[in-house]
């Protein structure tokens, strides 16, 4: 499947890589479309709800929300690494439309990175469990997993060994706290993912490389059938729903104060029967 001789040697020599397969992919392409495909059934916010600062979003949409926001912010820090880093994002595991959220490949090996969103959220990693807050997660078996997934690919189409470094990225922790003994998966602050990842050992050579890009770039290499595209128009509706999402926050600050004051009746009756507008409650076409 990987054909040395299609690989340009001028683009091993100054770092290049290029962009043609899935890494045309971007941070959190493929939960943004499960997120807008659910909100595209979702019934429209009313005026009055708009007004209260209501949630845009449909049933059990926050989640996906919150795990998109994380896979974008742990997107945008691996775009600071250097050009001889290559990123992809959402590479499916073949089970039960499982993917994996980040891979890297640098000349440390390859990097899986598995994103939890837990912003202000205490985390304790105590030998082979996850506590976050004072609930135990099965994240290090899903990390573990996706490390495993990508050693079996590489093991099936090349002749050399690649290091796997698999990592549980947490966004906007209040902390990361290890106890007990080293586990095969690192668990830290998705801030210090960039420090860690350049810091990490150079094994691998340039040409090795490349072949490691080749193969995780080939769509054929995966068991499921995705979209190789840009995925047009994802990020802008995306962007669309995120504003409504803060405006709809910001709506319920400005009111809390008033509803304590003169009940939610009065501010019920405004926005019925007045139309009285708060930081752009009816601006657009906000659903």
């Amino acid at each position: 499947m990987v054909d040395k001789s299609t690989i340009d040697p001028g683009s091993i020599d100054d770092g290049r890589v290029e962009n043609e397969g899935m890494r045309r992919r971007f941070a959190a392409q493929a939960i943004i479309d499960k997120l807008l495909r659910q909100q595209g059934a979702h019934p429209r916010r009313t005026r009055l709800a708009r007004f209260l600062g209501r949630s845009p979003l449909g049933g059990n949409a926050l989640g996906w929300y919150r795990g998109a926001q994380g896979e974008l912010a742990v997107g945008a820090l691996l775009a600071q690494l250097p050009p001889e880093w290559a990123v992809f994002h959402g590479l499916p595991v073949g089970v039960n439309g499982w993917d994996i959220d980040h891979v890297v490949v640098g000349p440390c090996g390859v990097v899986t990175i598995n994103t939890k969103q837990h912003r202000r959220a205490g985390v304790r990693v105590i030998g082979e469990n996850v506590i976050v807050g004072d609930r135990a997660v099965p994240y290090l078996e899903h990390a573990a997993f996706e490390g495993e997934r990508i050693d079996t690919l590489l093991h099936a189409y090349l002749d050399f060994t690649v290091p796997i470094h698999p990592v549980l990225a947490f966004v906007g922790p209040k902390g990361v706290v290890r106890m007990g003994p080293e586990n095969a998966v690192t668990v830290l602050d998705a801030a210090d993912l960039v420090s860690w990842l350049t810091a990490l050992p150079r094994v691998l050579t340039p040409l090795e490389r490349f072949q490691v890009i080749a193969l995780l770039d080939d769509p054929a290499s995966w068991a499921e059938t995705v979209p190789v595209g840009t995925g047009d128009g994802l990020m802008e509706r995306f962007t669309v729903l995120d504003n409504q999402m803060r405006s709809a926050r910001l709506q319920r600050l400005v009111l809390a104060p008033l509803e304590v004051v003169v009940g939610l009746g009065v501010s019920a009756y405004l926005a019925a029967n007045l139309g009285i507008v708060l930081v752009g409650a009816f601006s657009g076409s906000g659903r």
